[in-house]
């Protein structure tokens, strides 16, 4: 199999930043693919970088083919006034490190090339937060592969188009911490199915089957719908949320989850955390292999 981009499995970062570009559509494809190449120089060795392509830019710059699954975000409504908007756009790059100071500063050495042919129109720092918690006070990705299944979880197989590189999913949620942090713990443990403390995963009569972890750990046909996070929180003082992000070697583990979430895979229920937290974007992506994104950049 093709080797991934090095950035998507390199953990122990505790800063990251998201940036989200929207390609001015009367560019041509050799200036987006030199300007592009220029900005993915721009790290330093301290900063890890990965890139992503949406449908759009990558039949631009990439004609020949395509993986098999790769699409636009569409907005999924689900069920009373709960809703997933899309706000696909057409490139993404993820940063992360130990620096924020290494971060911001290659940033602004990307946006100083991208905004010749871009409109950067998600500019978003995250960090982490105490021992890997959400803003809510869980540990989040508790459920993520370990080793060799994060490849199988998040990696297009090989033989296929795109072997070694990832289908994304993004979205950038905001919380509601005054409402659920006027939740009991017992109450907030119930909302996402484990226990606040020391997130161990609620059993038996104790795990509602609204529950976060309930309407996402969730097999189709006896397989496993997992996927690989690489999620963030981002605060100010006045929001706070999570940006989403997440890998997969198919599209239908991400569609899968967010249908269970919000109440259109048919058995009724969604689920609760949704009351408390709301995504106000999202989009598909692909990151590509190494060799991949290094034969785009040279074509």
């Amino acid at each position: 199999m093709s080797s991934p981009q090095q950035g998507i499995f390199q953990e122990g970062s505790n800063q990251f930043y998201h940036l989200e570009y929207r390609i001015d559509r009367s560019v041509p494809g050799e200036t987006i693919r030199s300007v592009l190449k220029q900005a993915l120089s721009s790290s330093s060795s301290d900063v890890q970088l990965v890139c992503a392509f949406g449908r759009w830019l990558w039949d631009q710059l990439q004609p020949g083919w395509a993986p098999a699954d790769l699409q636009d975000f569409q907005t999924l409504k689900g069920v009373d006034d709960f809703c997933i908007p899309s706000t696909q756009r057409d490139l993404l790059i993820w940063l992360h490190g130990t620096s924020h100071d290494e971060n911001l500063e290659t940033v602004l050495k990307i946006q100083e090339l991208m905004g010749e042919v871009a409109e950067l129109e998600l500019d978003l720092p995250g960090f982490t937060y105490r021992d890997s918690r959400d803003l809510t006070g869980f540990i989040d990705g508790t459920a993520n592969p370990k080793e060799d299944q994060r490849q199988l979880a998040a990696l297009i197989p090989a033989g296929l188009p795109g072997a070694g590189g990832s289908y994304v999913l993004t979205q950038k949620w905001v919380h509601n911490l005054k409402a659920f942090h006027q939740l009991s713990e017992q109450q907030q443990e119930r909302v996402i199915g484990r226990t606040k403390k020391d997130s161990i995963e609620l059993e038996g009569d104790a795990m509602p089957a609204n529950s976060h972890v309930s309407r996402t750990d969730v097999k189709v046909d006896g397989k496993a719908m997992k996927i690989y996070r690489r999620s963030a929180p981002y605060g100010t003082a006045t929001e706070n949320g999570l940006y989403f992000l997440s890998f997969a070697c198919e599209i239908e583990r991400f569609s899968v989850q967010l249908e269970r979430m919000f109440g259109t895979s048919g058995d009724g229920l969604h689920d609760a955390l949704i009351h408390y937290s709301r995504p106000v974007t999202s989009a598909y992506w692909f990151a590509p292999s190494a060799g991949d994104l290094q034969a785009l950049l040279e074509d």
